[in-house]
């Protein structure tokens, strides 16, 4: 696994500190509590007050002030944390994070208040629990009606594994555990869905309306107390329950890899045309993947992009369209432009391959002899964790896409998320009941937001000189794609990805702020992972 000082740290953001009170062991990590551990035994990966607006875009959060009172001789402690959050550079709220600690309690309480006017769809506190956790059973205290038992999921959940929640009850490692929340009431969700090593209870139920329009001055006041004590049993599950073996996945598979390793491929580059280096500087013999959206005017240019970055290797072509009529036209096109591996749709709204683009997707294979297929979704797996229903009847390819910073951008979000990899692959291949996976793109930001409320993008050039696709998403690239941080990490991602019946591993773009090689032709490290499996 990477370690997470590889990563260079953000202008600004402190160092970690250790916070430990009596039996009471935790992290402060920027603005969040991390990792707090009770006689050793950890309890949850996180406390941490996050805002989401309209289309779910999480702010950045800026640390203002952060102070820390140990008293060892009682002993207790108290932090206070007090933040902005904000979204590309205009502040949009400040919180204030009190936390008082003593032998039995962290009690956590957020006072958050609006500086401008803005629309949330989230705000307030989140508890993520550890992913060790899988398997354990728990109780969960609900506002108006009695307990109900249930189990944190050991195969990822596609929807909310609790809900109408306002307090929980489980026992750890012989560590009786009470989570008690204020001020809202809130649900959990599976987070490996994402990538994320964890499992989430927030605020602000999905049931409820959004966006919401907030005014400058609107205060919002939750807290949650943690509360753990001995048990003097050893809970069902403990540490013995089946996500522990997570940890193995930090190194080589764990299972052998029956057949041929998985190709790689890139995305095709979407930086604005003079930004591309020379087509000498380009890997070649690597498939590329490109996303041509059908209803907009670029789509060929797009089309002809991708087949300079492929320099004669086949396309990896996954059509964004839901029109089935549309797409068979676009499949015949494309077939008589140049080689293609493979061919793919989804819907623009759904990001999922519909049930008219699966047969239309069909109706197109037995037209073309040997002509590949694949359905699925471009988004993250949730998506197809949730619509797996939809492929009942599809007997091709699946396929879904990897990004570790849909809700953190911390780098130790991007580390923790490899091991999770493993665990979404794995559940994406229970999934799939024998139909090989083509996983990817894998990219360190999202390239598209899936969850967006605001329209898309309108696209009136039918040329690609300025950019497409993500080069027009904000916070789409991250300023380490270059580093030799990267390189490890998408060389750890395809360890992660390859386990049997994973037929390709799509990672980053050809070329460009999001790519593999630079504007100036150098190649970054994550190039050498490709270049290795060229040399093979």
């Amino acid at each position: 696994m990477i370690d997470d000082e590889v990563w260079e740290r953000p202008t600004g953001e402190p160092d970690d500190e250790t916070v430990v009170a009596g039996p009471w062991r935790l992290t402060l990590r920027a603005t969040e509590l991390a990792d707090i551990s009770h006689r050793g035994v950890p309890l949850l990966r996180a406390v941490r007050f996050v805002t989401r607006d309209h289309d779910w875009r999480t702010a950045d959060d800026t640390l203002i002030r952060r102070t820390v009172e140990v008293d060892e001789d009682v002993p207790t402690a108290h932090v206070r944390i007090e933040a902005a959050s904000g979204y590309d550079g205009t502040e949009v709220l400040r919180y204030v994070l009190d936390v008082s600690i003593d032998a039995t309690t962290v009690l956590v309480d957020a006072v958050g208040t609006t500086t401008s006017a803005f629309r949330r769809n989230r705000i307030g506190l989140v508890v993520l629990h550890p992913p060790t956790l899988a398997g354990l059973p728990f109780t969960v205290r609900h506002p108006f009606t009695g307990p109900t038992r249930h189990a944190f999921p050991t195969w990822i959940a596609p929807h909310q594994p609790a809900t109408d929640v306002d307090g929980y009850e489980w026992t750890v490692d012989g560590i009786d555990v009470d989570v008690s929340l204020g001020g809202d009431v809130f649900e959990m969700e599976d987070q490996r869905n994402w990538t994320d090593a964890s499992y989430k209870t927030y605020s602000t139920p999905l049931s409820q309306p959004f966006p919401v329009a907030l005014d400058a001055g609107t205060e919002v006041h939750q807290s949650v107390a943690l509360q753990a004590g001995p048990s003097g049993t050893t809970g069902p599950g403990g540490t013995a329950s089946p996500a522990t073996d997570l940890a193995s996945l930090d190194g080589p598979a764990s299972t052998a890899v029956v057949g041929p390793p998985p190709t790689l491929q890139l995305l095709a580059g979407t930086a604005p045309a003079a930004a591309r280096p020379g087509d000498a500087a380009l890997l070649r013999g690597v498939p590329v993947l490109v996303e041509p959206v059908l209803e907009d005017p670029d789509a060929a240019a797009v089309l002809a992009s991708a087949r300079r970055d492929a320099g004669g290797a086949p396309l990896d072509v996954r059509f964004v369209t839901d029109d089935p009529h549309l797409l068979r036209a676009a499949i015949d096109a494309v077939l008589g432009s140049g080689p293609v591996v493979r061919i793919g749709a989804c819907h623009p709204a759904t990001h999922v391959t519909t049930v008219e683009l699966q047969r239309a997707l069909r109706d197109a294979a037995r037209s073309h002899g040997g002509l590949e297929v694949v359905a699925g979704t471009r988004a993250h797996f949730t998506e197809l964790n949730r619509t797996i229903d939809l492929f009942g009847d599809w007997a091709g390819p699946l396929t879904f896409s990897v990004t570790p910073q849909m809700h953190d951008r911390s780098r130790a979000q991007v580390t923790e998320s490899l091991r999770m990899q493993r665990w979404v692959v794995s559940s994406a291949s229970r999934l799939a009941a024998g139909r090989p996976l083509h996983v990817g793109p894998v990219t360190l930001r999202p390239r598209f937001n899936a969850v967006a409320t605001t329209p898309p993008r309108v696209v009136a050039d039918a040329t690609v000189a300025g950019g497409h696709g993500p080069e027009f998403v904000p916070d789409a690239t991250d300023p380490a794609q270059h580093s030799a941080a990267a390189g490890d990490w998408f060389a750890a991602s395809v360890v992660a990805l390859t386990v049997p019946g994973v037929a390709s591993i799509t990672l980053a773009e050809a070329w460009g702020p999001r790519g593999v090689v630079s504007s100036d032709g150098t190649h970054s490290p994550a190039a050498r992972v490709v270049e290795r499996s060229i040399s093979a």
